[in-house]
């Protein structure tokens, strides 16, 4: 257990840290302004990504094995194109962007999203090693063309960060689609319509998705309200404080993958719950030891590596990190129920986060600032932690909190197997 956790939060880990050190230099080279309007941007982008995955999204991992690939791959493409194309006309009839910001925002989006389809497939067959590399070329590209950018071609502003994209995005296609060659013509098992194809996508996809749109409309919707209210260099230093705050979930996300392959394949209620419960333990536990370390590092250190303007971080992580700690709750718990094909569960309390998220945030920011932003996400983060619970404790889960000495000991230095009933 230890060492697949391990593995999967080494691939992340490595990602994160590319990502902070893109908003490094966005940071110091554009400042918070500029750190605001790359948020913007990075916001639109998923929010566009969430209807592509309607049916590009995780169905594909399921129906891998399945269905047809080229099928699957065909019938995912066309959704991504008839996405992008409405999507591009909202963006720009909003005008919200410049009309070559919001013409990027679409591109960047499908390129992702073309991206997001073949590395699901590979996922499907379990070719896991190669959509790490795919995953992990877009931070590590972004990071390599942004830097020279700045530094060899004294490009600073925002467009910088805009091709910078553009070429990772492409590059990590390419090779996706080098990986995926070969299933593009794999013989057909089954003589399947695209029609039936398609409505097998939107019938698991539709439901995965749900409670993903509600969670990162409900995350990301402040930084729009910020911009309003308080300015881009407002979203820039909200947006670091977030994505730092955050940065603890990759731990649970880790703990998440292997709950998730060992849920899926278990028909077992018992061993699913007992996992879970054990699971969520570690998750707490591990996260409030570095939680401990994040709150002891000094305001300097984050105007040292951001910039001067960015002097508010510190206090804004300290407000967030308890709603963070309490939402790895809902990580380990959500995943229970994707695992067990409760997927409305999770849309459930993602969807009342969303409602508590918007009740709040157009009161408190215009009064507040970033500090009602990062109220309104403490409870929202909350309250959706305890609808999962509430949810998991009537359904004969137990609520748990941190492991005893013992079970530390037990899950470091010895190998346990729980038994379990499988299809």
């Amino acid at each position: 257990m230890l060492k697949s956790i391990l593995s999967n939060f080494s691939v992340r880990f490595s990602s994160a840290i590319f990502n902070l050190l893109i908003a490094v230099l966005v940071s110091q080279f554009l400042g918070a302004a500029g750190k605001g309007e790359q948020s913007l941007i990075l916001a639109s982008i998923t929010i566009v990504l969430l209807f592509h995955n309607l049916v590009s999204g995780a169905s594909i991992i399921y129906l891998a094995s399945r269905l047809n690939p080229q099928k699957l791959l065909i019938v995912s493409y066309l959704w991504t194109i008839t996405v992008s194309f409405f999507s591009y006309l909202i963006i720009i009839k909003l005008a919200y962007f410049t009309p070559f910001i919001s013409f990027a925002v679409v591109m960047l989006s499908t390129l992702s999203s073309f991206t997001a389809i073949n590395s699901s497939l590979l996922i499907g067959r379990e070719k896991i090693g190669k959509s790490n590399v795919v995953n992990f070329l877009v931070p590590f590209l972004t990071l390599l063309f942004l830097f020279v950018q700045f530094y060899f071609f004294d490009k600073k502003s925002i467009s910088a960060y805009v091709f910078a994209l553009f070429f990772s995005y492409l590059l990590s296609l390419v090779c996706s689609l080098y990986f995926i060659k070969a299933y593009f013509f794999e013989n057909e098992t089954q003589d399947l319509k695209f029609q039936t194809t398609f409505k097998s996508l939107i019938y698991y996809g539709f439901q995965n998705q749900l409670a993903h749109i509600f969670q990162l409309l409900s995350f990301r919707i402040s930084y729009f309200v910020i911009e309003h209210y308080n300015g881009k260099e407002a979203v820039g230093i909200y947006s670091n404080g977030i994505s730092i705050a955050e940065a603890i979930w990759m731990i649970t996300s880790s703990i998440c993958l292997y709950q998730y392959s060992k849920i899926s394949n278990s028909t077992d209620k018992e061993y699913s719950m007992r996992l879970t419960e054990k699971l969520t333990k570690v998750a707490l536990f591990i996260s409030f030891l570095v939680i401990c370390l994040v709150a002891i590092i000094p305001t300097n250190f984050y105007t040292w590596v951001f910039g001067k303007e960015f002097y508010e971080l510190k206090s804004l992580i300290l407000l967030l990190l308890p709603g963070v700690w309490i939402y790895n709750y809902y990580l380990i718990i959500g995943h229970y129920f994707s695992g067990r094909g409760k997927f409305l569960s999770n849309a459930l309390a993602t969807f009342i986060g969303l409602v508590f998220t918007f009740l709040l945030i157009f009161s408190l920011v215009p009064k507040f600032g970033i500090q009602g932003s990062v109220l309104s996400a403490i409870l929202s983060y909350s309250l959706t932690s305890l609808v999962a619970i509430i949810i998991y404790l009537c359904q004969g889960g137990k609520f748990v909190l941190f492991p005893k000495f013992s079970e530390i000991q037990n899950y470091l230095f010895t190998k346990t197997k729980v038994n379990e009933k499988s299809k």
